[in-house]
């Protein structure tokens, strides 16, 4: 006859430990993907709307610019000399007779 005992054998108990480890560790690993996912979601909707509006600073800068080399042009065009004589005379400025060099 076989002997009684009252101590069960465990090795059952560590392999299921094992297998609770490994399912751990897989959802884990899931969860971390999924998260990782979801930042790349965030990440790349982010850029798309700093692409937006990076267009329309360069669409202001141009703007700015044409607007800059408008005002550049008649600034040109009011000091030019032709336009101070028109003015000096409608002011009541007379031309020298005499000029005098030293």
């Amino acid at each position: 006859m076989l002997p009684v005992s009252d101590f069960k054998i465990k090795k059952k108990d560590n392999f299921n430990l094992i297998g609770k480890i490994k399912v751990k560790v897989l959802v884990i690993i899931g969860l971390l993907v999924s998260a990782s996912f979801f930042a790349q979601l965030v990440f790349a909707n982010n850029l798309a709307t700093d692409g937006e509006k990076l267009a329309k600073i360069h669409e202001e800068i141009k703007k700015l610019e044409a607007e800059n080399t408008t005002l550049k042009v008649e600034i040109a065009q009011e000091s030019s000399l032709n336009t101070l004589s028109e003015k000096a005379q409608k002011l009541g400025f007379a031309k020298p007779s005499q000029v005098i060099t030293p």
